[in-house]
């Protein structure tokens, strides 16, 4: 069974975290979530993935770098990567994140 925490203990570890470069309790939980489920990869091999009908790519899917995802132009598979999503979004990769081997 987890502890409840109480809001001072709560307080403290949301300002430890911030202290450390991460997000925040609030910013976490305010924070936006995308659920980015993979349909394949498209011409330029980039994976392709999809959220509430909505495609998404991952122009740089280097298992050693971050995610960068990007909406598709035209909503379209083999559309350019187009808008990124805005910072401090938090993403889900279902079943996980296709990378390329290097």
């Amino acid at each position: 069974m987890s502890k409840s925490w109480t809001p001072e203990e709560l307080a403290a570890a949301s300002a430890a975290m911030k202290a450390e470069g991460h997000m925040s309790y609030e910013e976490f939980c305010a924070a936006p979530v995308l659920r980015l489920e993979h349909r394949g990869r498209d011409s330029w091999g980039r994976p392709v993935y999809e959220c509430d009908g909505r495609l998404y790519v991952d122009v740089d899917p280097r298992r050693s770098r971050q995610a960068d995802i990007c909406t598709k132009q035209g909503n379209a598979f083999d559309g350019e990567p187009c808008d990124p999503v805005p910072e401090g979004t938090i993403i889900e990769f279902v079943p996980a994140r296709d990378t390329w081997d290097f």
